[in-house]
């Protein structure tokens, strides 16, 4: 056995936890000085969704040794990430993907596991109203019930059609009630933005058209655009990098811990490969560092090369500077003299 290395310390340190958080406090705060109405929802959000994923590693043990990491890395990367700090669809829609997963892991080689079958697809139902691509998660998740989890049956199968559906179905009721159907056809429309934004509208004229706008975006692109979209970038390299990994090392877990490892990266990859066909990448940046935190977290907690050492400096690094480059900085030296004075 190789002598933990300072990343791996830090990622099975019981102080990572609580200076992960205490840090997203201050990350929360520092952009504007104030806690406004959204930020408190954000922060709340982001919170949550960590004592899910905290709950997530502790009960499968996703991690094989004791951390807290996969949860500091999810706080960490949303204090980071000032777009994810207001209250926004995608942060919620994230916030009912982590219960979804947590439901399905608990599905294991079941033999009827309708009511969790029911409640993870609930969870992603309610996640598709407030971003509609969310509702594409489903048939993967379907597969993820038949391969890694083995438990699908035909009970499990509508319990999963209902689980899907009830959402929509309360939420029409509602909609005839109050007899304003304009919800539900702006839902439709952003759902059929996206599908012809996608794979699902590539026709051979699209295609070429697709091919044109993205050389024309890659022969116009600007700085300013990298820096925009530096979040989901990191998020895209750190998943490439850990996917690689994991598919390398993946015989070190326990069958069910490299089944539910499966689901974190192809998870991932949807997610990231949607938002390279739609060229959306804001609205996907929750989603995509939520599932792509345990794969990170495995990475840095359990990798014990320099290798890794470096590639866990540079990407401390790389978040950091993707949370100050936005910030207005002389204006926080004239704060910070400003209070200095009147003392």
């Amino acid at each position: 056995m190789r002598k933990p290395k300072f990343h791996n310390r830090i990622g099975r340190s019981v102080v990572t936890l609580p200076l992960c958080a205490m840090l997203a406090i201050g990350m929360w705060w520092l952009p504007q000085r104030a806690f406004t109405p959204d930020l408190i929802v954000g922060l709340l959000l982001t919170a949550f969704t960590a004592y899910v994923i905290l709950e997530t590693n502790n009960t499968y043990q996703v991690i094989r040794v004791r951390s807290r990491m996969v949860s500091s890395v999810w706080l960490f990367g949303a204090g980071c990430f000032i777009s994810m700090h207001p209250f926004s669809p995608s942060l919620l829609a994230a916030f009912c993907l982590s219960v979804s997963i947590y439901l399905l892991f608990r599905t294991y080689q079941q033999s009827q596991p309708t009511t969790d079958t029911f409640h993870a697809f609930l969870l992603l139902s309610l996640g598709s109203i407030v971003l509609p691509p969310v509702l594409f998660l489903a048939p993967f998740f379907l597969w993820y019930f038949l391969v890694f989890m083995r438990s699908l049956s035909f009970r499990s199968f509508l319990a999963a059609f209902v689980g899907l559906a009830l959402p929509f179905w309360f939420w029409i009721g509602w909609l005839l009630w109050q007899e304003d159907l304009s919800p539900l056809f702006s839902w439709w429309n952003d759902l059929l933005a996206y599908c012809h934004m996608g794979v699902f509208g590539m026709t051979d004229a699209i295609v070429e058209s697709r091919g044109a706008v993205l050389q024309g975006l890659l022969e116009s692109i600007t700085p300013a655009d990298l820096i925009d979209n530096a979040p989901f970038l990191l998020l895209a390299f750190l998943t490439l990098w850990t996917t690689f990994y994991y598919l390398t090392n993946s015989y070190d877990d326990k069958i069910r811990t490299r089944m539910m490892m499966y689901i974190y990266l192809m998870t991932s990859w949807v997610i990231l490969l949607f938002a390279l066909f739609t060229f959306q990448f804001t609205p996907f940046t929750p989603l995509l560092l939520l599932s792509c935190t345990p794969l990170v977290a495995h990475y840095f907690t359990l990798r014990n090369t320099w290798l890794a050492a470096l590639v866990f400096v540079l990407t401390l690094v790389a978040f950091i500077i993707i949370f100050v480059n936005p910030l207005p900085i002389s204006d926080y030296f004239e704060y910070l003299c400003t209070l200095k004075i009147s003392k």
